[in-house]
């Protein structure tokens, strides 16, 4: 791998200025979290900075290790530009972004997205050294001077972020997701949570949206799985996701005999972390609230179909339920109406790898 400069006569000579790039989605960025401290390990000295875009910025801003946070706010400004051919005003904005990051003299910048836009931005940092995956994606190495091979099964869902570092000598030792919620943001969890009756009381946490349909589970079990978790293990069960299942999320608890709560729309994002990580239970598909519990060890039972799960074989607080079809992974581009692969996770199934992981990390409830 190229060698630009040597890091130990730039430390000297004056702090290393870092830039990571990684601007969603907030599972992404969750699991990106701790390329910052390892990084801090390395180079105590170092100003570390990282480019966001708004809807992740909440999970980065907390991140004890990072500097600087650069909330990136064109971005869907830029693409609408685009689409309507205004290349002229794109350009010009393009190019007084590139001039705010160059004024901050990165020595280093960090691709851990991969893709065209990411790729693009770390260029445009002016960064003498640009580091990224390989194999690339959507033509990305053209803007990179050090490129990483991507681990081609992770184990542990931080570990392809923290490979980047291999290219600065950093070695790649697991560690958990870095999500240290503010006081402010648990109290008020805490406090939905006593409105509902729950606080102090054993509760299952439950991420029932994800990004993409092919990831949702089978929406009406979510209600038959509030109910056999209260049955069988005396869990109460509070759903929590995006403001766009809301509706759908009230219906589910209407007359549920679990009396299951929603705060599907009515917490933020770091009160919603908050609710995974003080759960006894995390259920959910494959979306960044899932994986919020992770950063304090919450038992957590990941629901796949569309994606693979090899990231989470050798995490601790982690058990998957995983039936893969004939055409999995099929990613963005299901090949079948009614997602099979999910259609196959019963309630019991669910429950059961619950008790099962329960009983491994002696959590009584």
């Amino acid at each position: 791998m190229a060698n630009h400069f040597a890091l130990e006569d730039l430390a000297q000579a004056r702090e290393i200025r870092i830039l990571l790039v990684r601007l969603t989605a907030i599972g992404d960025v969750l699991m990106t979290s701790p390329v910052p401290e390892a990084l801090r390990a390395a180079f105590p000295l170092a100003h570390i900075a990282w480019l966001v875009e708004p809807l992740s910025a909440p999970f980065v801003q907390i991140n004890p290790s990072v500097d600087e946070v650069i909330v990136l706010e064109q971005m869907r400004r830029w693409q609408r530009l685009s689409s309507e051919g205004k290349v002229v005003p794109l350009l010009r904005e393009i190019r007084q972004f590139s001039r705010e990051l160059r004024a901050r003299r990165f020595d280093i910048a960090i691709d851990c997205q991969g893709l065209l836009k990411s790729g693009i931005l770390t260029w445009l940092s002016g960064a003498p050294r640009r580091i990224g995956f390989t194999p690339p994606r959507e033509c990305n190495h053209l803007f990179l001077t050090d490129r990483v091979t991507r681990p081609p099964h992770p184990t542990r869902i931080t570990e392809p972020y923290l490979t980047l570092l291999t290219a600065l000598g950093i070695p790649a030792v697991p560690r958990r997701p870095v999500l240290p919620i503010p006081t402010q943001e648990r109290v008020e969890a805490q406090e939905f949570l006593a409105a509902h009756g729950i606080f102090g009381h054993a509760y299952a946490a439950c991420c029932v949206s994800t990004s993409r349909p092919q990831k949702d589970w089978v929406w009406p079990r979510w209600r038959e799985l509030a109910e056999l978790l209260r049955e069988r293990l005396g869990l109460r069960t509070v759903f929590i996701g995006g403001p766009e299942r809301r509706v759908d999320s009230l219906q589910l608890v209407e007359g549920c005999p679990a009396q299951p709560v929603s705060a599907v729309g009515c917490t933020s994002l770091l009160q919603s972390a908050a609710i995974v990580q003080d759960a006894s239970l995390v259920v959910g598909g494959d979306t960044g609230l899932t994986y919020a519990g992770f950063a304090t060890d919450t038992p957590t039972v990941a629901l796949y179909g569309s994606t693979e799960p090899t990231w989470l074989v050798e995490e601790p607080c982690a058990a998957v339920c995983f039936h893969p079809q004939p055409c999995s992974p099929c990613h963005r581009r299901p090949k079948c109406a009614h997602y099979d692969c999910m259609q196959a996770i019963t309630v019991e199934e669910v429950v059961g790898t619950a008790v099962k992981l329960l009983q491994r990390h002696s959590v009584a409830v």
